[in-house]
């Protein structure tokens, strides 16, 4: 039996749109290289760089901070095609493109809406390669949902994200209900922590990456 969720997703309208017409492309104000600044463990300022984990976060810097990118943008790596959102003012490494969303009212559930479509429309590019210029990104077309006078639905995507937000709390609950864990005490560092669960990032891995080949019994 399908989930709601996936009802949703089937039951909804969708349209491709070019990332170009919803973002501007703008390029680092200033390219920090790892090999000559400090990156610290703690810190103000996230540094972004390539990667492909942690949101792509390398560690903090505290540098001049006119040269901080804007935040509620997606960092983009342009060898990598890795897409983050970055809630906040950010400093970044080489090659890291800003996409800065035209929209009126664009937030993180609608990010991490739009990340997931745009992942999928950059699968098919290598990595390292040469094409993740800003005519190729901008020129990418990737779907979201619609209304039916052919505008995004926004309010089906914010309605999609708290849907599996409310998922993942009630599968919490239930997984400390099952295991003795419902009667705890936390400490401040651990509600904030789950005060801050909506501000998880989520990668897609290959099964097969991560345990190897099928083999039947």
């Amino acid at each position: 039996m399908s989930s709601p969720l996936s009802q949703q997703v089937v039951q909804a309208k969708w349209g491709g749109f070019h990332l170009k017409d919803l973002f501007e492309i703008k390029s680092s104000i200033k390219r920090f290289d790892a090999n000559k600044v400090t990156v610290l463990e703690r810190g103000l300022h996230p540094y972004i760089i390539r990667s492909g984990s942690n949101n792509g976060q390398r560690g903090y810097l505290k540098e001049n901070e006119q040269f901080l990118n804007e935040g509620n943008t997606i960092s983009f790596g342009q060898d990598t095609a890795t897409l983050f959102y970055q809630n906040k003012p950010y400093f970044t490494g080489d090659k890291i493109k800003i996409l800065k969303s035209t929209l009126q009212y664009f937030g993180q559930k609608e990010a991490l809406f739009f990340i997931t479509s745009l992942n999928k429309a950059f699968s098919n590019f290598s990595w390292g390669g040469s094409r993740f210029n800003v005519k190729t990104i901008g020129n990418q077309i990737f779907n979201l949902p619609i209304q039916e006078n052919n505008q995004i639905d926004l309010n089906f995507i914010n309605s999609f994200i708290s849907e599996l937000e409310r998922e993942f709390f009630i599968g919490l609950d239930q997984y400390l209900s099952r295991n003795g864990l419902k009667n705890y005490w936390l400490t401040a560092e651990e509600k904030n922590a789950l005060n801050n669960l909506g501000n998880i990032k989520y990668k897609s891995y290959n099964l097969k990456s991560l345990f190897g080949k099928s083999t039947r019994v």
